[in-house]
Parts: C-alpha cells; structure tokens; sequence
C-alpha cells in the first residue's frame, strides 16, 4: 500500500505553510521531492535560511564559526556542538559558507585539543552519541573526506567493534542510544569514506537497533527506561526514541527490513484524523529559538513511511 494511503489525512499542506519556512523547505524536498533547481525549492530555502530558526542560530556565532561557550560541548544546547548539530536538524544549506565554517571549527577544535572534550576523547571507548553526532553534521557540510575526521570514524568502528557500543553512561552496558548515533553518523559519510570496516560497523549497528522490540521501550540505554523513548520529541541531541531509531535505520537504507514493521505499525497508529503526528520540545527551555515540534515529527514521519513504503503499491 502506498504511504499516503495509511494516512488518516493529508498533513502536506499543513507542512507547506509559508508561516514555516524550514518545514515547508524539507517538505518540499523530502516528501515532494524537488530537486536543487525547483524554483519553489529555492525560494523556500532562501527563506529558511533568513528565517527563525536558522537565523537564529546565524546570528550568535561568531566570526571564528564558533558559538558562546566554554567548550564545544558547554553549555549544554547553546554551544557550538549542539548549534551544529541543530543546523542539520533543521536543514541548513550545507553549502553555506556559515555551516561549513561551523563545521570546520569543530574539525580543528577536536585536533587541536585541550577543547574542553578530552572526558570523551581521550577515553578508549563510549559516548558513541556524541561522535556519531560530530561525523554527521562534519560529513553533510563535506568535509565527510578530511583526514581530522578519521579518529572519530575510527573511533566509532572500535566502540562497536571491541565495545558494542558500551558507555560508562549506561553502566558499561551497550547502548541503543549510542548505537543509533553512531549509525546515524556513518551513514552521512560519502563514498569515498565508507571503508569496508564503517560498512560493517552500520550493519552491526542496524543488526543491533533491530534486534529489539523498539516500539515496546525495551532498549538498554541510560537512566533506565527513558520517558521519552515512546514519546515523539523534536529537537533531540544525543538522546533517542522509536521515532529517531527509525530514522537511523532509514538513513542507513534498511527501512524496508520485516523487523522494523512493528515500529512502523506503532507510528501509523499514533497519527491523527488529519495524519498529524503530536510532538514535543522536551529542551525547548534551552534552545535559542522555539520550534513547531509537532510539524517537524510529522515531516520526519511521512519521510519514514514514504521511504518503507514508496508511492506505489508493491
């Protein structure tokens, strides 16, 4: 059955409200899918990019690409880790000289230490969420290929590899948040980077993430059983839930998996009459501008069943 058939209503003029020139932007490319010379596209993108959210974001950094803090990492949510990071949630042009200039700052940041991260760094293994993270939002600004890139890629494929993606977070157990993250930063890398250690690392990663029941909350992942594992939540930093789990196996091209048909069923059946999903800001107190977290979870949604189930019927 084709994706829009299983909605209960039509959310895509909703998504395409000028009022949100970000959502209408990644709508206009993820569920319409126009290309880079659509005009309707380009103007969208324009907008975004001169709009709140993202301008918001623009306007705090500074000259240098860097954001205010002590650190990358610090504060939590303002500094230039999650600025970035928040840059590729909302999508940025990856283009644009301020996003590569973010990104770049980090690549350097992380190679020249101290940088207020040797807690993460300097360990052998964990915080997998934190360098998935950093190889993603590197990787879609293009410097996927710099060789500062390749001691987290490396890191990554050990912490699966010899740890199974175990954090000190998480009591030294494997982590499905951190798993998730490392899948989700893999998966940004080109081809050029994608060696047969990191292909083997996302299978491992996706065998690992499927290997549970995702929609009953089973995962081991910190603080027990995270109240926001069944609960859609828009922006997320080095957090996960089922609907973010999705979208790593997604980004690693095995959505159409039999084993994910039971996660999907559960997003399905959480829609309402208008094929609108409900969403949550659980940081919104911390972030540098408000976002519609329910039309984001719709957006990221419809992409998910719109990849698992195509627009025709099989």
């Amino acid at each position: 059955m084709p994706w829009r058939a299983l909605l209960r209503g039509d959310p895509i003029p909703w998504l395409l409200e000028r009022s949100d020139p970000a959502v209408r932007a990644n709508t206009l490319r993820s569920l319409l899918e126009r290309g880079p010379r659509d005009p309707e596209l380009r103007e969208a993108q324009a907008r975004a990019m001169s709009a709140p959210p993202i301008s918001t974001i623009f306007k705090r950094q500074g000259t240098d690409g860097r954001w205010a803090g002590s650190s990358m990492y610090t504060p939590k949510y303002l500094s230039s880790h999650w600025q970035n990071l928040l840059l590729v949630e909302y999508g940025a042009d990856p283009g644009d000289p301020r996003v590569r200039r973010g990104a770049r700052k980090i690549l350097e940041d992380v190679a020249t230490r101290p940088n207020g991260m040797e807690w993460v760094l300097d360990e052998d293994h964990g915080l997998s969420c934190f360098t998935g993270n950093v190889v993603r939002y590197v990787a879609l600004a293009g410097y996927g290929s710099d060789a500062r890139l390749e001691p987290l890629v490396e890191r990554l494929v050990r912490d699966s590899k010899k740890f199974d993606a175990a954090c000190g977070i998480n009591d030294e157990n494997p982590c499905a948040w951190g798993y998730a993250r490392l899948v989700w930063g893999l998966a940004a890398l080109p081809g050029s980077a994608r060696t047969r250690d990191v292909e083997r690392t996302i299978r491992r990663g996706v065998e690992f993430l499927l290997s549970y029941r995702m929609e009953r909350g089973a995962y081991p992942a910190p603080y027990g059983d995270s109240h926001l594992w069944r609960q859609l939540s828009f922006p997320l930093f080095y957090q996960a839930d089922v609907l973010f789990v999705l979208r790593a196996i997604d980004a690693a091209g095995e959505i159409d998996d039999p084993r994910a048909q039971p996660a999907l069923a559960w997003l399905l059946a959480r829609q309402d009459a208008r094929g609108r999903w409900g969403g949550r800001a659980p940081y919104a107190d911390r972030m540098p501008s408000r976002v519609d977290a329910s039309k984001w979870v719709t957006l990221q949604a419809a992409t998910i069943l719109k990849h698992a189930f195509g627009e025709a019927a099989a």
